[in-house]
């Protein structure tokens, strides 16, 4: 038997850096994962995450934001390498549209620099996109993408430089709370923790049922298509884009190497019952749809597949996460339900659970994620 400080259920982007703060701090501290991360098997995976701070989600996301851009930014002084890229994010919709909207809202409750275009300007100024018809256009310079497993890779290299224990293709199958401590099960031992962060994904699911609150999982699929005009890259400074349109809400990344330009739905979906369920397999409706988006509004890139990988959302019954400490089991915390847009959250999460495990309590703004709001 095992026994330590903290134990945390899956360590991708946001298991990662709750290891990393931990054993920073000097925690005896085991991170646990079903697979070897950075993998393909999850949500944190596809090359890259945006990250933008005037949040159309909700106006309460920005302090959050701010925290998580500046431990990206102690991330990156820390590794010497460069893990956020400032492309800008162009967003398009229509005015009264849940993208455009929210992002103004969010802006103007933060006082956030923000750039606006009419539907003319933005054809005028971003050559090779096609705006939907009566939409407006919102250019956020600072905000930019994330290499989504260079993050997770370096987090996971500081937890293990101080100190941290870190067990891969190591399924929890069950846990319970004795009291003074936490017991998991894996196949192979059992492990005795103090505290217990679960940061689990799409197996959050599982491991966090009796919290009673509904999850969804839906597969999602990411694209990668050959881009034969200089337009759509990073070097002609063209932004991460995402256009609300008629026919759903799409988003995409500049081109940088050799793998062509990413692009996925952000809507939509097919739900799946479990976790385990995931496979790598095409959705020929999912990938019809993003190449009609394409072949409408960005119509220099071409329509030759280069690459295709499979994620998974695991989205809450109002699209917003689960962060905070388990009401029946005092020392139990998580970040679960990040509903499609929490990677960017990543650094700031694992410093809230780093808190929640070693204080008790943060000082980051989370009352608005906590799931007594669905009681």
């Amino acid at each position: 038997m095992l026994t330590c400080d903290v134990a945390v259920v899956g360590i991708g982007g946001v298991g990662s850096a709750a290891l990393a703060h931990l054993a920073q701090a000097g925690a005896d501290v085991i991170g646990l994962d079903r697979f070897s991360p950075p993998h393909i098997h999850g949500s944190s995976h596809g090359q890259t995450r945006v990250i933008r701070m005037a949040y159309f989600e909700h106006p309460d996301y920005v302090p959050l934001l701010r925290q998580a851009y500046r431990r990206w930014n102690d991330l990156q002084q820390a590794t010497g390498r460069q893990l956020y890229f400032p492309t800008g994010v162009l967003q398009v919709g229509p005015e009264q549209g849940e993208v455009i909207a929210g992002t103004l809202r969010s802006a103007q409750q933060h006082q956030l620099a923000i750039q606006q275009f009419s539907c003319e300007q933005i054809a005028e100024e971003f050559p090779g996109v096609v705006p939907p018809e009566d939409c407006i256009g919102i250019l956020e310079r600072d905000a930019g993408y994330l290499l989504v497993a260079d993050c997770i890779q370096a987090y996971l290299d500081q937890a293990q430089a101080h100190g941290a224990t870190i067990k891969t293709d190591t399924p929890v199958r069950a846990w319970k709370h004795l009291g003074e401590t936490f017991e998991l099960q894996t196949d192979g031992e059992v492990i005795h923790a103090k505290q217990l962060i679960i940061s689990g994904g799409a197996w959050a699911t599982q491991l966090l049922a009796d919290l009673n609150v509904p999850m969804t999982i839906l597969r999602k699929h990411l694209y990668w298509y050959a881009n034969e005009a200089s337009t759509y890259t990073r070097q002609a400074q063209f932004p991460v884009f995402l256009l609300e349109t008629s026919g759903g809400i799409y988003y995409g990344f500049p081109q940088f190497d050799n793998q062509g330009v990413k692009l996925a739905r952000h809507d939509g979906g097919q739900p799946i019952a479990s976790a385990d369920q995931q496979t790598q397999d095409e959705d020929p409706a999912d990938r019809q749809a993003v190449e009609t988006f394409t072949a409408g509004h960005l119509p220099l890139l071409s329509q030759k597949l280069l690459h295709r990988q499979a994620c998974l959302y695991t989205v809450t019954p109002d699209h917003h996460f689960l962060v905070g400490t388990h009401p029946q089991h005092d020392g139990l915390h998580f970040a679960a339900g990040l509903s499609g847009h929490g990677f960017k959250f990543a650094s700031a999460l694992g410093e809230i659970l780093y808190d929640l495990a070693t204080k008790g309590q943060t000082n980051s703004p989370i009352g608005f994620l906590s799931p007594r709001r669905f009681s």
